[in-house]
């Protein structure tokens, strides 16, 4: 198993490479590239986006679903000592506004539309000087720093776009020049974007060294190795399936590229590829067992599966069925954009009373895991509950931009506390205070509960419901609003709102017509109820809304 603790994505990539050069890579229905490829592309993306003014140190951001392209800006940008911020497929034009802003991508790279939404038609809502100037004069005012789009299907309606084919152009123009790559592993490589617990999502500063050698020991766990197929199911924006992706990258493996989820495509992948590797959402493989297509000779060669259903819920039933049918001993992960994913993984090998829980073992020895109290921050005894802080080589460097926000999640504390993991690998004193619920038993397995406070797991994402709250309180008919998360039985959790509203002519149809266009389709709410007043009760600080009185309330409104 190669591991590259002092290299960055690109270099850790291009040593596969130079290992591998022939062997296949990423294929998707329109590409197949070879490992030899994979870095040609890279390099040459990478020498296109430096004639865009792309230099260390600065942020690219990438709107595009499980593409090659994809891979190949993240290579490129980490060629350049500059960061990818990795664009939610689902957003819509107030999201992209906010992240284009937050972060400070000077360079947007996008795709003409996906899964029905259409980027362009976004984007020249999020910054409209893309339909008035060309691109030698784009300078937008409405998001400053902003320099250049790269589209892979430039319009003529949106001048200032570049085509990606062009840049890519020249950047091969440029080959040969003596352009060579960076080579500091801690500089930041990804900022993934969390909604954590307040109403600003935060960006999440991911180095190489914590992704790359992340990826590497979530495959050496899983017992991936150069002979295996993965499909990519879950969005390549999101922490889960970028470590997925590149677990089978590191490792010299074949990535088959599956722009999103659908569940007969993902069996028609399966099977057209002899895939081995699959991970997912327990309610992807619930569509997919349901699925007309679906025939169990069909995804035989899958021998090795992670399947998360903490969006959802524990379904005893539906783990059973997926076990029994897709032949593999199906395990659950625990992690974080704050922190990667597949942080706790429940070994193949363990009863499945293990691992029919959320979590497991550290999946490497250089990860530690303490509980401690949620007010104290004092570590707790083995067994008991409370909230979960981790320590390693995985943990982000912050939130970018945000201080006060770091300090809060992050502090230093010498080694020697006696957690679970603790070992010479510790990188540091640095703890992250997850704000989850968890538990380690006595064998130093860490074991989920749930949020300590009323974050939102929707589709796989995480939720704050503040941030929906506030998007329905701007609606100017309504007084105030709250939402919570109810059991749902093909998205896992769903939003509700509860409205408060002085005006009689405002309808659920209206709230979700109003959201449509500002938030992501996955925080409208799957319902709207109105009520004249919430259920409160009186603490030190003053009522507070009972939200487990809402929550009952909705929880069995989606029953099938």
């Amino acid at each position: 198993m190669l591991t590259w603790p002092e290299e960055t994505m690109y270099e850790g990539i291009a040593a596969v490479a130079r290992e591998r050069p022939d062997s296949r890579a990423v294929v998707s229905d329109e590409t197949a590239w070879s490992y030899g490829d994979l870095l040609a592309e890279s390099r040459s993306l990478a020498r296109g986006l430096a004639d865009l003014g792309v230099s260390d140190g600065d942020v690219v951001a990438v709107w595009l679903g499980n593409r090659p392209e994809w891979i190949a800006c993240q290579l490129a940008t980490s060629y350049l000592g500059a960061a990818m911020v990795a664009v939610n497929t689902r957003y819509r034009t107030h999201e992209l506004e906010y992240m284009l802003a937050d972060s400070g991508a000077s360079v947007l790279v996008t795709e003409r539309a996906l899964l029905g939404r259409d980027y362009h038609e976004m984007l020249s809502t999020a910054v409209p000087e893309t339909e008035a100037q060309s691109p030698d004069e784009f300078d937008p005012d409405s998001v400053p720093g902003l320099e250049a789009v790269v589209s892979l299907e430039p319009t003529a309606d949106l001048p200032a776009l570049r085509g990606y084919d062009d840049v890519l152009e020249t950047g091969r123009s440029r080959d040969g020049d003596g352009f060579e790559p960076a080579t500091d592993p801690d500089a930041p490589a990804a900022i993934f974007y969390t909604s954590g617990t307040t109403s600003d999502p935060k960006g999440c500063l991911q180095s190489s060294r914590s992704l790359l050698n992340h990826s590497t020991h979530v495959a050496e766990y899983l017992g991936v190795t150069e002979a295996d197929v993965g499909v990519a199911t879950l969005p390549f924006c999101g922490i889960w399936g970028y470590n997925t992706l590149f677990s089978v990258l590191a490792t010299g493996g074949t990535l088959v590229a599956q722009t999103h989820f659908d569940p007969g495509e993902t069996i028609r992948l399966v099977d057209a590829h002899d895939a081995t590797y699959l991970t997912g959402l327990g309610v992807m493989f619930e569509r997919m067992l349901e699925h007309d297509a679906f025939e169990s000779s069909r995804v035989e060669t899958v021998d090795t599966g992670v399947v998360g259903f903490i969006s959802k819920g524990f379904d005893e039933e539906l783990f059973d069925r997926i076990e029994s049918t897709f032949g593999f001993p199906v395990v659950q992960p625990y992690g974080l954009s704050e922190a990667n994913s597949q942080i706790f993984v429940g070994e193949p090998s363990d009863p499945a009373e293990r691992r029919k829980r959320v979590g497991g073992p550290p999946i490497h020895p250089a990860i530690e895991a303490k509980i401690v109290d949620p007010e104290t921050r004092e570590q707790l005894p083995v067994g008991e509950e409370g909230e979960l802080a981790i320590r390693g080589y995985l943990l982000a460097d912050g939130y970018l931009g945000k201080p006060e926000a770091t300090a809060e999640a992050f502090d230093e504390e010498v080694p020697g506390s006696g957690a679970t993991g603790e070992s010479e690998n510790s990188s540091s004193g640095r703890w992250f205070y997850t704000g989850d619920l968890a538990e380690i038993d006595a064998d130093g397995y860490v074991y989920y509960r749930s949020r300590l406070d009323d974050a939102l797991r929707v589709r796989g994402f995480l939720v704050a419901p503040r941030e929906i709250q506030t998007a329905i309180e701007d609606h100017p008919d309504v007084r105030s609003c709250e939402v919570v998360g109810a059991p749902h039985p093909r998205h896992g959790e769903v939003p509700v709102a509860f409205v408060v509203s002085d005006a009689g002519d405002v309808t659920p149809e209206g709230i979700e017509r109003f959201l449509e266009s500002r938030v992501a389709d996955y925080k409208v709410p799957e319902a709207v109820e109105f009520v004249d007043e919430f259920p409160t009760t009186e603490g030190p600080n003053g009522e507070k809304v009972q939200k487990t009185v809402l929550r009952e309330r909705v929880r069995d409104r989606f029953e099938p």
